[in-house]
């Protein structure tokens, strides 16, 4: 438009939400060189500002070719009454002025605002024609790039939205598996705990019952002994029936063994009530709510329950299990939660040091518990194992649900996956893991006191 108009300035303004926005501006920068309409040097400005804010231009002129949209064109913008009071034209004095309207199909798109401040009448007939020309194919090509800036804003709204409900859709599967891990872990869990329980209970009953009648067992027995000795005493010799029956019960070794074997009996009642009493604390199903407790405790229950795969076969060591307990205050925590960690963690040991023992000759197994206090009231259990260690990539996702180096039947890969959630969520504590292939690997659990 400046090329054809022969303009020293132009300006293009939009209409926007009923708002004029001055959306571009060029100057011719040395008017002593546009020898042609080819060889202006032009300065583009992008302002993209409201024409109530810009004093660069004569805004009551402007706002009229929008209310009016029709063109306005001044040979010699100093004459001109109408104006005369215009903060613009008064300061500037500018010759010739075209502003005309933008219009396709009758609707007003924007202004276009031309200006020559050398040449009086600078804006010829012939130029106006081509000039009409030129704005009504300008109109076309700005209502075009409305519309593909409109569609290009939708397709990146649409995109937002999709990316913002895939991420939620993200969230709420792994939610999902979380909560389904919970479950199948807690329903692992229940499962072994009412098992335990009842078998604790179906036990306890009988042993209560021989554990009563022992200490009657003995007096009886003793009584019996006492009145035996009265009679040797009292009848060195007795009759030849007599005699024949204590040689057939050898009565000497019967005195003497029988207290042995009722004091043997007591031992293992008392050993019986030990196992179901730790049987009894490992299933915890009256203790769901937190509580104060020993974990100490909690930790031997687990190693009772584990007992028999510590053992050996008849060709290996057996797993030695060394504590290192500090003394603690009681916690407080989900004992039956905590009892669960600690049954994933030293199983899953059990299971290295065993894979371990396949491939190494002379190898003598163990697993070493730590406990102690830490600074900022945090207790710390430390179970570590001299078995076949992780690389980095296995250390990375041992904590993912359903993540297992196990082969397929022997682990569901949600042990240490629920381990995390209830150290970490469930207790405000934190859960880590440092392991070296070929030497072993140490879990560190740290709970508030």
């Amino acid at each position: 438009m400046m090329e054809n108009a022969g303009a020293q300035k132009c300006a293009l303004i939009l209409l926007q939400d009923q708002q004029l926005i001055l959306e571009a501006m060029t100057y011719v920068v040395d008017t002593a060189i546009a020898t042609d309409n080819n060889q202006y040097i032009q300065n583009f400005e992008r302002p993209v500002i409201p024409i109530s804010e810009t004093q660069e231009l004569p805004q009551a002129l402007i706002n009229y070719v929008w209310r009016t949209q029709k063109f306005q064109v001044f040979d010699d913008a100093t004459v001109q009454a109408t104006w005369v009071n215009d903060p613009y034209l008064k300061l500037q004095q500018p010759k010739s002025i075209l502003c005309t309207p933008i219009i396709k199909q009758s609707k007003l798109i924007g202004i276009i605002y031309l200006e020559n401040n050398l040449t009086k009448g600078a804006f010829t007939s012939e130029r106006l024609q081509l000039l009409e020309m030129i704005t009504t194919q300008s109109a076309i090509s700005l209502e075009n790039a409305f519309l593909y800036d409109t569609l290009e804003h939708k397709v990146e709204q649409r995109t937002q939205q999709l990316n913002e409900k895939n991420k939620t859709l993200a969230h709420t599967l792994e939610e999902l598996k979380r909560t389904q891990t919970q479950l199948i872990q807690t329903e692992k869990m229940s499962s072994l705990g009412q098992l335990v329980a009842g078998i604790a209970h179906e036990i306890n009953n009988p042993v209560n019952f021989i554990h009563g009648n022992i200490k009657y067992i003995q007096k009886y027995s003793n009584n019996l002994l006492d009145i035996i000795q009265v009679y040797q005493e009292n009848y060195p010799e007795p009759v030849d029936e007599i005699i024949d029956i204590i040689e057939d019960v050898n009565l000497d070794f019967l005195v003497a063994d029988l207290p042995k074997i009722l004091n043997s009996m007591q031992v293992g009642v008392n050993r019986i009530k030990e196992i179901v009493r730790i049987w009894r604390n490992f299933s915890r199903l009256d203790e769901s709510a937190v509580k104060n407790v020993d974990i100490h405790e909690g930790i031997d229950s687990t190693l009772m329950i584990l007992e028999s795969t510590l053992k050996a076969k008849s060709y290996e060591l057996e797993v030695q299990v060394v504590k290192n307990y500090s003394q603690l205050p009681k916690v407080k925590c989900y004992p039956g939660e905590l009892n669960q960690v600690f049954m994933n963690i030293i199983s899953n040991a059990i299971d290295a040091l065993q894979t371990m023992r396949s491939q190494k000759s002379n190898y003598y197994p163990q697993i070493t518990i730590t406990t102690e206090i830490e600074a900022k009231n945090q207790v710390r259990i430390m179970i570590a194992d001299n078995g076949v260690g992780m690389s980095e990539t296995v250390k990375k996702q041992i904590f993912d649900p359903f993540y297992t180096t196990k082969e397929v039947g022997k682990g569901t890969g949600l042990g240490l996956a629920i381990s995390y959630q209830i150290i970490v969520e469930h207790h405000g504590g934190k859960l880590e893991c440092i392991s070296t292939p070929g030497k072993g690997t140490e879990f560190m659990i740290s709970i508030p006191l």
